[in-house]
């Protein structure tokens, strides 16, 4: 992980949180190779491009790869762009981590791809790096004894998993 944030204060952002690490697959895979390849890097989720410019086409999450799978279909014979969740919904490295977890809550999504000022990707934030986030920040309260606001930020993050 690419974390960069030994304690929790009131200024973490999705940068400290985010991975940098993404793994992108064509869209022409499919859906048994992603998920081998998913396992094989114990992640949740590949990135999807365009066989044609390599652009970002959507992402394909492990629910997607369940959902198919519980109906039926033979997952190596679907290709993964037919599964993807597009467009892929993004945030700014330097947004707080709470921002992160409103947009995943609003948007009912588990993971979110990070731009920079430019707009380029350079990593992913996932539920699982919010519930780090929300580990590390239970502790710092707990040890500092601070409430008010710090609750209704950890309210928040809180949401994303029930």
């Amino acid at each position: 992980m690419a974390s960069r944030n030994e304690g929790v204060d009131m200024t973490s952002r999705v940068e400290d949180y985010m991975n940098t690490k993404m793994v992108t697959l064509s869209s022409r895979v499919s859906v048994l190779d992603a998920a081998k390849a998913m396992t094989e890097r114990n992640i949740s989720s590949v990135v999807i491009t365009s066989q044609d410019d390599g652009s970002i086409v959507g992402i394909l999450t492990e629910r997607d790869i369940v959902k198919i799978i519980a109906n039926g279909a033979p997952a190596d014979g679907i290709i993964a762009s037919s599964l993807i969740s597009s467009p892929v919904l993004s945030i700014t490295k330097d947004a707080m981590v709470e921002e992160a977890a409103r947009l995943m809550i609003r948007q009912r999504v588990r993971h979110l791809l990070v731009v920079n000022s430019r707009q380029e990707v350079v990593g992913i934030i996932t539920a699982t790096d919010l519930a780090r986030y929300l580990k590390q920040k239970l502790a710092s309260t707990i040890i500092s004894a601070n409430v008010g606001d710090e609750e209704s930020s950890l309210a928040e993050v809180w949401e994303l998993f029930f």
